[in-house]
């Protein structure tokens, strides 16, 4: 029997990358569709990229589960994901991920 627990989002911790890091330019200031400064928000489970927390670690061959919040019409651009599976859950609109 395998048990859920959920997770308020505000116990995670939010990260907004560059979004030249993936292709991306700034956003438009005055673009009102989008109430955040970057394209991207990604809350974390567990620890990955900038964020460490020594509770939320050592998870076996799973090295990242996030929450994404994606701008619309913007995306990942390229980068890699070397000996990697990507599986992705969307809630609500598309998402096209090409390797």
């Amino acid at each position: 029997f395998m048990a859920f627990r959920r997770v308020a989002a505000s116990s995670l911790f939010t990260s907004e990358p560059n979004p030249k890091g993936f292709g991306n330019s700034c956003n438009e200031r005055e673009n009102s569709k989008w109430t955040h400064d970057n394209w991207l928000q990604s809350r974390f489970h567990f620890s990955f990229a900038e964020y460490r927390n020594p509770a939320t670690t050592n998870f076996g061959v799973l090295r990242v589960m996030n929450d994404d919040l994606v701008q619309p019409l913007r995306g990942f651009g390229p980068h890699s994901h070397r000996e990697a599976e990507i599986c992705t859950y969307v809630v609500d609109g598309e998402l096209t991920h090409q390797d």
